[in-house]
């Protein structure tokens, strides 16, 4: 009888400690799910948004978390994989792409105001808007070559409100079903949150096809390289414009200013500013091998011997810098016999 009793008391006391251990877990995994959901945003009438909405049915998680589409920043020149740009990597399900798998915004050309709901706000590096180009394939995974920019505001580092809206110029020269990707690339961290808008586009007669230069967002009044941002992380080859100046990056860095570390900090000049006028350049002691450059007004494009030429049969690794055609040019990953300047989105970035 007694063993019994023992018996009973002891089951009893190991289902309390898994149920104990039950309700810790659940603790954990919800103060996580709290935590994640936390964050950050997402775009009104998103293909993510939509599925929140139940519009867009068998979606999986996403439903719940349509702000959370989250994935590596610097697109497209790092960003996240082909065929992986809805999703981000993190939510697969956004990345079935066929003709007729999303529900889609009815949407004109010519001005168009996005609305991004904020849940946490993260520092600002740029609000990009990419639109599939005219004969894209909607049944193919959506990848950077059927992407055109189209739009962009840079934030240098603000934090934006809860609720943010970009003005931008939808291309009036194509119809029918194209997707747009916003992306909000973050600048105190390496990543961005990514989202598809799945829109059925018509013409609108009242705007013209193309827009004047300096429309609202027009991605061209900006240089092809971006200033500095003093909250951002950088790593190893990425390349900023600072005090008129191009510097990349030796190592990862982060709040380090370009041209006041000295000879043997993170920061490497790549190029000057083009304006002669400075004159503490050619008298720093610690580049006797530069004493021409302002004495040449008469070659801007060539920005520097000190560069090797391109080769054909030379292999090249992220951060490399080439002398090609006049231009310098840095690898962004391993690449060998792919010709400078010969794809928009391949291996070589323009410098200056």
């Amino acid at each position: 009888m007694n063993q019994g009793v023992l018996k009973n008391r002891f089951s009893l006391s190991r289902l309390l400690v898994v149920a104990a251990g039950v309700a810790i877990l659940a603790l954990v995994y919800f103060g996580l799910l709290a935590d994640k959901a936390s964050a950050h945003g997402y775009v009104v009438d998103s293909r993510a948004h939509l599925c929140a909405q139940e519009v867009n049915v068998n979606c999986g998680p996403v439903r719940w978390e349509p702000h959370s589409v989250e994935g590596r920043g610097d697109f497209p020149e790092i960003g996240v994989p082909d065929g992986q740009l809805a999703g981000a990597t993190v939510f697969p399900g956004l990345d079935a792409q066929t003709a007729d798998r999303w529900a889609k915004v009815n949407m004109q050309g010519g001005p168009h105001t996005f609305h991004w709901k904020i849940v946490a706000n993260h520092s600002t590096n740029t609000w990009d808007y990419y639109i599939t180009k005219p004969g894209w394939d909607p049944n193919s995974p959506l990848k950077r070559a059927d992407l055109e920019l189209f739009c962009r505001y840079i934030d240098h580092g603000a934090l934006p409100p809860d609720d943010v809206y970009n003005d931008c110029f939808i291309p009036n020269d194509r119809t029918g079903y194209h997707v747009i990707l916003a992306v909000w690339d973050i600048a105190d961290t390496q990543n961005a949150f990514y989202q598809a808008i799945d829109v059925n586009l018509s013409i609108n007669p009242n705007a013209p096809t193309v827009p004047a230069p300096g429309f609202p967002g027009d991605p061209d009044r900006f240089g092809d390289i971006l200033e500095w941002n003093p909250i951002r992380a950088y790593t190893t080859g990425e390349i900023v414009l600072h005090n008129g100046q191009i510097w990349r990056a030796r190592w990862w860095t982060q709040g380090q200013e370009p041209g006041t570390t000295g000879q043997y900090g993170p920061w490497e000049l790549v190029s000057g500013s083009g304006e002669p006028h400075e004159p503490h350049e050619p008298h720093e002691p610690g580049q006797p091998n530069e004493p021409g450059e302002p004495n040449e007004p008469g070659e801007p494009n060539e920005p520097g011997n000190q560069y090797p030429a391109w080769s054909s049969s030379q292999i090249y690794t992220g951060g490399e810098i080439v002398s090609y055609n006049g231009q310098l040019w840095r690898a962004q990953w391993w690449t060998q016999g792919q010709v400078p300047g010969a794809d928009q989105w391949g291996p070589w970035q323009l410098v200056n």
